[in-house]
């Protein structure tokens, strides 16, 4: 999902939050302990991991809602507080959803409490609204830090940004709407678009499949000229879907000659890729709709269901797969004083760590 694979992952990457920024980072490093409130989606949890990152810290987090009680409070955070990092530098303790706490809790609030004063580390809870009268003593014992509901424009520089990462085609004034009905909340509004770009997607496919059936179902060569000279479709995709659905429409004695028009344009295609030659376009697209629509006497009447090609899925897996490999190698470099090629060879041998 967008907002996993845009989360911030350092400080600078966070938007709308300067102020308390800085005094979040001052607090931890002279190890104070904070209270940190804020509106939902204003970057609260995710800026204490991108502070954990950039200072070297561990993290240890826990969520209070589902750890509520004393016993469960003192045995996982009363250990953690006090133990050192075997690899950090230092070590944050994160405590979120602070709101999950109520009276009914048997001692967590009191637990929690008590183990400000004994912790070795900074403690840093984080709670959407930490003025109910229970949390009194709480924030008397913490820097108490306020993020603000992010302004319009932030987040529409953050979605501006995502959509230009990922190619995303949408206008600025749908960027604009997304913002404001965001209501500050950057998650929900990189969610938001998210679902448009899938909207976008879907139609995009049903594009391609009425190319299809055009080519596969017709022999009109101006409309289907006409079609493909007016389409906006990757002309990449639209081969890939060609090359999977040939045999699921053409009778044996026309798939040689549908093959063969394919290849010749995915020629021209390479041709223009190696050279930069963008007139072969027309024959790259001439062979893919004309050729193939006349490579067959007669038209089979039959309704055919057309697949996807399985490679574009494979490249797509291959893809992510490559980028965790080159992740997991840059931080072995670093942690092991090794090069990234050396460190990318040697988790070849590593099979646990691929699972």
């Amino acid at each position: 999902m967008l907002v996993h694979k845009y989360k911030p992952k350092k400080l600078e990457d966070i938007r709308g939050q300067d102020f308390a920024l800085k005094r979040l980072k001052n607090s931890v490093l002279n190890k104070k302990h904070v209270l940190i409130y804020g509106d939902i989606g204003t970057g609260k949890t995710c800026s204490v991991y991108a502070l954990a990152r950039e200072l070297d810290y561990e993290i240890f987090e826990l969520n209070a809602s589902d750890h509520r009680n004393k016993e469960q409070i003192e045995n996982l955070i009363g250990s953690s507080s006090q133990q050192l990092s075997l690899f950090k530098k230092g070590k944050i303790i994160l405590i979120d959803e602070i709101d999950g706490l109520n009276i009914k809790d048997r001692g967590g609030l009191q637990a929690l409490i008590g183990l400000l004063d004994k912790s070795a580390y900074p403690i840093v809870i984080i709670g959407n609204d930490i003025w109910d009268s229970k949390f009194s003593l709480l924030r008397k014992k913490c820097d108490v830090i306020e993020f603000n509901r992010l302004k319009d424009l932030d987040i529409f520089n953050i979605l501006k940004d995502i959509s230009k990462k990922e190619d995303i085609k949408v206008g600025d004034k749908i960027l604009d709407v997304i913002s404001k009905n965001s209501r500050g909340d950057a998650r929900a509004a990189i969610n938001d678009l998210e679902v448009m770009n899938i909207d976008t997607l879907r139609e995009r496919k049903e594009h391609i499949l009425e190319i299809l059936k055009l080519i596969f179902k017709s022999k009109d060569v101006n409309l289907i000229l006409n079609r493909f000279s007016n389409s906006e479709d990757d002309l990449d995709e639209i081969m890939l879907w060609l090359e999977e659905n040939i045999p699921r429409e053409y009778y044996t004695e026309y798939l040689d000659d549908a093959y063969n028009k394919l290849g010749k344009a995915d020629v021209f295609r390479k041709r223009i890729l190696r050279w930069q030659y963008y007139r072969f376009l027309v024959y790259e697209s001439f062979l893919m709709s004309v050729g193939i629509a006349l490579s067959k006497d007669k038209i089979n009447k039959e309704p055919v269901s057309y697949k996807r090609n399985e490679r574009i899925l494979k490249m797509w897996i291959n893809k992510n797969k490559y980028a965790y490999k080159q992740e997991m190698a840059e931080d072995i470099s670093e942690k092991c004083s090794m090069s990234i090629k050396k460190a990318y060879k040697e988790i070849s041998y590593m099979k646990f760590l691929q699972n």
